[in-house]
């Protein structure tokens, strides 16, 4: 009887959870909706197209998932932030992608162009690419060959919101920190290009009258991804400096303008990152730290990699220079010595591995 009992319990505590508990309605992409009057789905897939000229302004995707696949001879713009891209069986093409917040994907493509700013990148079974890239995690390559990896440098209206949209920081950027797959025995699959193969020898400049507001432009000098040297400069033998810069107001804009002082003495920048330090890794990094704590506390630091002969004491006349003309009350912090920058920068880049931007 106490187990009839307990069953009949049991059968009325589950017809009681049953009603309360909601159903959860699977997410839908902008083409999957009912309401298909302010949707077209051929705004999120290209397919088995050729020799076309595809133009996608900003707000038409808006964060939305963005396919290619089957398309030949076709340039491709897409000016606006998607969730995710995937391109697939493409010969002959070019394609700028914007911020894209998850991962982009390229497979079985050949001789194809590509511009693009993603969190994650990845390509399988592609030959013959030119790819420009903004990229925070470590781009991958797998069984693909002749790949050839250049620093994004491009500007056009809303990007930097796009950035902003899609979670990308565009001061961490590990574009030519390449995983390869896929063992060679001739060498690598790919190799790093340098400053002047700009993405408009391979890509046209938009002629079309919808983008000619977008003042698209490669010019290094306002590009929103700073133009970096990664491992084209890792293994010279060129004086280091490291600079720190705290979180402030204009830390972004004091940053770029000593980016841009340095190019005129000669000055390499190597790498840039920017994230949020704890202040023990802070007493590892920093001489007299406990000065630096309120600046800590506050938000993500921004450190620059600068490689030149003489770098230290040109890189802090510079930096005096500049302070002392404009930016007197952005809190900073630079290496007195190449040896103290070599041990300083080591340990910086360790701290940020660690929060998983290497």
């Amino acid at each position: 009887m106490g187990c009839l009992f307990s069953f009949f319990s049991r059968q009325k505590n589950l017809r009681a959870k049953s009603e309360n508990v909601q159903e959860i309605t699977p997410k839908l992409f902008s083409w999957e909706l009912k309401d298909r009057q302010t949707v077209n789905k051929d705004n999120f897939i290209l397919n088995q197209l050729k020799g076309q000229t595809i133009y996608r302004l900003p707000g038409s995707i808006h964060g939305e998932q963005f396919i290619m696949e089957n398309c030949q001879d076709c340039t491709v713009y897409v000016f606006d932030h998607t969730g995710q891209v995937q391109i697939d069986d493409c010969i002959n093409c070019r394609i700028l992608i914007g911020p894209v917040r998850g991962s982009l994907f390229i497979r079985d493509s050949t001789n194809c162009v590509l511009v693009t700013v993603c969190q994650q990148f990845r390509t399988r079974d592609c030959r013959d690419l030119h790819v420009y890239l903004s990229c925070p995690s470590q781009p991958i390559i797998e069984s693909s060959h002749n790949i050839h990896f250049g620093c994004l440098t491009l500007n056009y209206e809303q990007l930097a919101e796009q950035y902003h949209a899609a979670g990308i920081n565009p001061w961490n950027n590990n574009w030519s920190h390449i995983h390869d797959f896929t063992t060679s025995t001739d060498g690598k699959n790919y190799s790093l290009l340098n400053q002047t193969d700009s993405i408009f020898n391979h890509l046209p400049i938009p002629t079309d009258p919808s983008c000619q507001s977008l003042n698209i432009n490669s010019n290094v000098e306002n590009s929103v991804t700073p133009y970096t040297c990664g491992e084209i400069y890792r293994d010279s033998f060129d004086e280091r400096c490291f600079l720190l810069f705290f979180s402030h107001a204009k830390m972004d804009a004091c940053a770029r303008a000593f980016i841009s002082m340095l190019r005129q003495v000669n000055i390499v920048l190597v790498q840039t990152k920017s994230y949020v330090i704890d202040p023990t890794s802070a007493e590892r990094l920093l001489t007299d730290s406990q000065r630096f704590r309120p600046w800590i506390d506050k938000g993500p630091i921004l450190g620059l990699e600068c490689a030149g002969d003489n770098c230290v004491n040109i890189c802090r006349q510079t930096l005096q220079n500049l302070l002392e003309s404009t930016y007197s009350d952005v809190p900073h912090f630079i290496s007195e010595t190449p040896i103290q920058a070599r041990d300083q920068l080591d340990k910086f880049y360790n701290f940020a591995s660690t929060q998983m931007f290497v």
